[in-house]
This record gives structure tokens, C-alpha cells and sequence, in this order.
């Protein structure tokens, strides 16, 4: 069943609110037990949010646009995360809102070659130089907690989205909790780089995911895969395959854990290119959780250094296991943030990598990293910014910064590092620390061998 926006009566002119009619059109596809509401070609809808039920694909003809709504008051209370989960999921550290909202939404699929608009101009309190300030609803929470997710989808099995542009997300852009079984092939994502917390795809708690062929520009983390705390019910995060995707981020292009309570592990990411971004490819545990099984390989990586507001400082390769608080400084409450994570079994795998800064592998104490390889990396490290070095180390409170140059390599409290044909070179040499290998309390094997311009 084919349900066209423009035949329901939808207006399709970017200031009549469309909402009703485009969840009438869910609605009736779903009944039918599925099919496609159709965005016709030229036209721009604006909606509030919508929630996307099982079975019905929403198909963005090229040339359509779906603008998310920048008002707080367009955003449903029935469309609102614990209400659509029946308060099975609650959370009390990221937004309840979502422009498309799906629970047990199975088989539904987003494609075609339009575009979906977050509109995160209109939630923009007061520009920034290198980052903006955010608005939040009058009386509400911080902006951080009500802002929307532009795509939320939740316990959704076998989900596509193909092929559709997503731009100026006002928050992360894409999150699949409890989502098995799905992917996500061809898409772009382009985002203002000075919006905070605007990642790209984030991965929370899902099994056998595949994120192929995408181009994405993020101003947080371009592809994020999360065991958040508030959904633990889903369990682990297992069996992802990142490849073909291109990425430039101001913060990571790719990052396992931060929120990482539980089990993050058979990750592959292989043919990737990062170029301008603050971070590559990131492997950061805490709150208790394990990162493990994870390869890199066959990609490009290029970062340099931005401003402290982004977390990061220009490392291409990073690896660290801290707890993100410390008990006399708890922050917002969350208590798993007192929980140290770890990591193991990590492979950097031919990589090509121009940096301007050391690869990290460095835990708060010994004992929370190990297994940790490098072979057929060849590290160029090249001074790109204006910014002064920093080793940047968040989220911890114990050390977030350590202040001074980077080495080529820095092993902290790390267990079983091996080298094997790593290749280094500088641009000049005197921009950073002198060492190769700086290591303290770790153990490693092999060398890296440096090449002379």
C-alpha cells in the first residue's frame, strides 16, 4: 500500500504544519499491515513529531523535504519516550524528545533520496565562535535534556534506512536502542559543526548492525556505539560492521563507549576515511563496561586540534579506561560514573594516519587495558592548528588534561601493547615531545620505526 502525502491533502509548502496528515498516512500503512507514505518530490512538509509504527517505510522522493518543527510545544506528549515504551525506557540523562519516534516499530525503513531537516538553527540561543549556546523550553530542563533526537527508533527489529539526506540535527541525529538486525547503507548526514551534542549515528544496545557507504559530517561524534545505563535491558552491543563510510567530525569520527555500562565487543570498521576531525577512532570505556573484540583496518585517518570545547586534541588513534567521576565530584548523579571501564583485544590494522597528536593507550591505573595491537601503521605527526598542546583525557575528573607536547606514542597503565612494522615520521619534529614510546607502569612489544624526511 502507497499512501502520497499531497493525494491525503497534506500541504507540502514549509509553513503549514503537516504533522496530523503525515501520522494519519502511518497510520493508515500500518493498519493495512504496511507499505510506504510517500514525500512527494518538491515538496517540503513541516511536522511536528510523528511516530513510525512496524512495517511502513517512509520514502523521502529526491527533491522532498521533512523539516522537524524548532517550536518545543510541536513535540507530542504521546510521542514522548517513556510514554511511547510505556515508561519501559526512562531515562533521566538524555532528552525524552524524538522528531521520529518508533517503538517495536519491526521491519519499518526510512529511504530514498530526499531530505529530513532538524532544524537546529531554530534552537540556537546565541551563536559561538567555536561553539553555540542552546536554547531550551521556557521553564524546562538544561537544553542538553530537551533537545530532540531527530530519528529515536527502539526495540525495532530489522530496520533500514537507505539512501536520505539528514541535515542541521538539533541533537544526535540517529539512535537505535535494542534495534537488531539492521542497517544502514548510503545515507548523509550534515550537521552545523559549532552544534554541541549533535553526533551522527548513535548505536545503543544493539546486535548484528551494518553502517555502510555513509557521509557524515558532525560537529559530536560522527558514529557513536553506546551501552547506556538507562537501557540495560537490551543488553549487549555486538556484531557491528562500519565500512565505506566517510567522516569529518569537530569531536571523533567513530567512538566506542563513554557511555559504556555494559558489553561493547565484534566490532569491525575497515575502509573508512576521516579527514579535518578532532578525533578518529576512538575506544573510550567507562561506567563499568567492557570494550573488547574490536579491529580497525584499511582506512585513512587525518585529525588536528580544535578548541577544549570539544573533547579531544587532534589524536588520530585513542585508547583510555578511566571512570568519569571521581565520589566527592558525582556530577549529575549517575552512579555508574564512579565505575571504572577496561578494555581489550584492540587492532589498528593498516592504517594511514596524519595526526597532530600522539596515539593514546592510557588507562587511570593498571590493570583496565590490555591487548592492544598496532600493524602496518604509518603515523605522520603534523602540527595543523593554533592551539597549544594538551593531552586531553575526558571524560575523568582525576586528570583530564595533562599539559604538554604529545609523544609519537603514549602508553599509560596499559598491559600488553605490541608493535609490529608501525612506521613514524614528523613534519618537524620539534612541535612534539621526543620519545616514541613514552610508556609508564605498561608493557609493550615490538618498535616503531622512524622514518627521517
Amino acid at each position: 500500500m502507497d499512501v502520497l502525502l499531497s493525494e491525503l491533502g497534506a500541504a507540502g509548502d514549509a509553513l503549514t504544519h503537516d504533522t496530523d496528515f503525515i501520522q494519519k498516512a502511518i497510520d493508515q500503512v500500518a493498519e493495512a499491515g504496511g507499505g510506504r507514505v510517500v514525500f512527494d518530490a518538491g515538496l517540503s512538509f513541516l511536522s511536528g513529531s510523528i511516530q513510525l509504527r512496524a512495517g511502513v517505510e517512509l520514502h523521502l522522493e529526491e527533491d522532498s523535504k521533512l523539516i522537524a518543527s524548532s517550536s518545543y510545544g510541536d513535540y507530542s506528549p504521546e510521542h514522548a519516550i517513556p510514554v511511547l515504551t510505556e515508561g519501559k525506557v526512562s531515562e533521566t540523562v538524555l532528552p525524552t524528545r524524538a522528531f521520529i519516534a518508533g517503538y517495536k516499530a519491526n521491519g519499518a525503513s526510512i529511504t530514498g533520496k530526499g531530505k529530513i531537516i532538524g532544524s537546529a538553527d531554530g534552537f540556537i540561543a546565541e551563536p559561538g565562535q567555536y561553539i553555540h549556546k542552546m536554547r531550551g523550553p521556557e521553564g524546562g530542563r538544561s537544553q542538553y535534556l530537551e533537545r530532540p533526537f531527530t530519528i529515536f527508533l527502539i526495540d525495532s527489529q530489522n530496520v533500514s534506512l537507505i539512501d536520505f539526506t539528514l541535515e542541521d540535527p538539533a541533537f544526535w541525529a540517529i539512535r537505535l536502542t535494542g534495534c537488531n538486525d539492521c542497517e544502514i547503507d548510503g545515507i548523509q548526514i550534515l550537521t552545523d559543526l559549532k552544534v554541541p551534542n549533535a553526533d551522527g549515528i548513535d548505536i545503543d544496545r544493539c546486535q548484528r548492525v551494518r553502517i555502510v557507504n555513509c557521509h557524515l559530517v558532525t560537529a559530536d561524534d560522527c558514529i557513536s556505539l553506546k551501552s547506556c545505563a538507562g537501557t540495560a535491558m537490551y543488553g549487549d552491543v555486538t556484531d557491528v560492521h562500519i565500512s565505506g563510510c566517510n567522516m569529518i567530525s569537530t569531536s571523533g569520527a567513530i567512538t566506542l563507549g563513554t557511555e559504556s555500562v555494559g558489553l561493547i565487543s565484534n566490532v569491525l570498521v575497515e575502509d573508512c576515511k576521516v579527514t579535518k576531525s578532532h578525533r578518529g577512532f576512538a575506544v573510550r570505556a567507562r561506567e563499568g563496561g567492557l570494550i573488547e573484540n574490536v579491529t580497525f583496518r584499511n582506512s585513512e585517518i587525518q585529525t588536528r586540534a580544535f578548541s577544549d570545547n570539544w573533547w579531544g586534541h587532534g589524536e588520530a588513534l585513542h585508547v583510555t579506561a578511566f571512570r568519569w567521576n571521581e565520589p566527592d565530584h558525582l556530577g549529575d548523579g549517575n552512579t555508574e560514573r564512579l565505575l571504572y571501564g577496561s578494555v581489550r583485544n584492540i587492532r589498528f590494522e593498516n592504517l594511514d594516519v596524519t595526526t597532530e597528536a600522539g596515539t593514546l593507550v592510557w588507562g587511570q591505573k593498571p590493570g583496565l587495558i590490555e591487548d592492544i595491537s598496532f600493524e602496518n601503521v604509518r603515523q605522520t605527526m603534523k602540527k595543523q592548528s593554533k592551539w597549544e598542546p594538551r593531552i586531553d583525557l575526558r571524560p575523568n575528573d582525576v586528570e583530564p588534561f595533562v599539559l604538554r607536547k604529545h609523544n609519537a606514542f603514549e602508553i599509560v597503565n596499559s598491559q600488553s601493547v605490541r608493535f609490529k612494522n608501525t612506521k613514524l615520521s614528523y613534519v618537524n619534529k620539534n612541535d612534539f615531545g621526543q620519545e616514541v614510546i613514552h610508556a609508564e607502569n605498561s608493557t609493550f612489544s615490538g618498535e616503531v620505526e622512524e622514518i627521517r624526511n
